[in-house]
């Protein structure tokens, strides 16, 4: 007996949660039908007719719109279109209600994204004969209970599982089964399907040739080590179907390997004064979060996106000892800024914060008040948990660039909306 490995996905899933709970369109909808939804998109600000758009039904993607354009591109395109605000408090319910129904069909279960989850179940076994009937039984019930369509993708590993799961998305059903020991079904795919090589698969098509994931599997591991160091040893794991993942049931719960907080601007920032304010709200919250967690962080790094969301940088710099105060990291930050920055204008800025250390291991300094210092973040932190985030903040944030107020009446950086 083995285990079969599945990832579910939700289509749509911010553009289907709006879709389900409005009932003018719950009467024609099918779930055997894509073209049954309304031509339905989430923008970031319907009534001023800006913002990018989030997510998008099948009947709107079908009209050319895709996530991340212009909401007003997309409306030139599709005058019609049905445009809604984000909801993000619904989403995040919704989610949480379908991650419980999943692990009420599959108990081995780890929750992959808000709307992505992985899942394990014995086969052959009793309960589960029929693996493709299993995953439609799941499916169905997501259905009957959220109205969201979803797309499952079943494989003896979880990689295969997800490469499987978007191979699921272009077929009728939306199932897709890749029996262990059958790997032709993988190896046909273009080497851009291997799910998380990004721009490695460009270099394996343009440097070594390959042009499918089975061409990927006949160069050598050593040539793909030289080319890409320990990334070499996965991708030829990858490449023929081996994953040894297991699946983590309390993955949202793990120690953090870093954290970090980022922010698309309501306008392009071209004064230096305007970004570091906003770097140091960034900074701020992301520091919260680390003393929270008792950890200290001995790398920082900072990602610029520019004017239209074309170019940016992100660069990261190691301390001379870890840090979870903003007044010790701000500077390496700033610059950062300096350095890299061309001086066009930003459009969005992200701080992260990694290497990190528990905060009993990090060495004192002797020219710092270092017990003033964590009592008075003490403070801070416990006022901000008592009375919220905006009971106390900087100066900075009451300027023109600051954004921690109108970001505070927001969940994911978008309105919460109600459900």
């Amino acid at each position: 007996m083995t285990l079969i490995y599945g990832l579910v996905d939700m289509q749509s899933f911010y553009a289907s949660c709006e879709v389900a709970s409005r009932r003018e369109f719950t009467v024609t909808r099918r779930m055997d039908r894509d073209d049954s939804d309304p031509a339905l998109v989430v923008a970031g600000d319907p009534a001023r007719r800006s913002g990018i758009i989030l997510a998008a039904t099948p009947p709107a993607k079908a009209r050319g719109i895709t996530t991340a354009m212009r909401l007003g591109e997309a409306l030139r395109l599709a005058p019609e279109l049905v445009v809604v605000a984000p909801r993000m408090r619904l989403y995040i319910e919704t989610s949480a209600r379908i991650q419980q129904t999943i692990r009420e069909h599959f108990p081995l279960q780890e929750q992959f994204s808000v709307d992505e989850s992985f899942f394990a179940f014995p086969h052959p076994s009793t309960l589960f004969c029929d693996p493709v009937a299993a995953a439609r039984g799941l499916q169905q019930a997501i259905w009957d209970q959220f109205r969201i369509r979803c797309r499952i993708g079943l494989a003896p590993n979880k990689w295969m599982a997800k490469v499987a799961n978007n191979v699921a998305k272009t077929v009728a059903g939306g199932i897709v089964w890749w029996p262990d020991g059958d790997l032709l079904p993988l190896h046909e795919l273009h080497v851009s399907k291997m799910w998380g090589l990004r721009k490695r698969a460009h270099v394996l098509e343009l440097e070594f040739g390959a042009k499918t994931i089975g061409d990927v599997s006949r160069i050598s591991r050593g040539a793909l080590r030289d080319r890409f160091g320990t990334w070499g040893d996965v991708i030829h794991r990858w490449s023929h179907g081996e994953d040894p993942s297991p699946i983590h049931p309390n993955a949202y719960d793990a120690p953090h390997k870093s954290y970090s907080h980022r922010v698309t601007l309501p306008r392009d920032f071209y004064a230096r004064d305007e970004v570091a304010t906003v770097i140091l709200e960034l900074l701020d919250e992301v520091c919260r979060r680390l003393r929270h967690a008792g950890q200290r962080g001995k790398r920082v790094g900072l990602g610029v996106t520019y004017a239209r969301f074309e170019g940016g940088f992100y660069r990261a710099r190691a301390l001379t000892s870890a840090h979870d105060d903003a007044r010790a990291i701000y500077p390496t930050l700033l610059a950062l800024l300096d350095q890299h920055w061309s001086g066009d204008g930003i459009r969005a800025v992200g701080v992260s914060v990694d290497d990190l250390k528990t905060a009993a291991d990090d060495q004192l300094s002797l020219f710092e008040d270092i017990p003033k210092r964590v009592q008075l973040n003490r403070t801070i932190d416990l006022i901000h948990e008592r009375y919220g985030k905006t009971s106390l903040y900087r100066a900075a944030s009451l300027t023109a660039a600051g954004q921690l107020l109108s970001r505070s009446k927001k969940i994911g950086g978008h309105w919460s909306g109600t459900p």
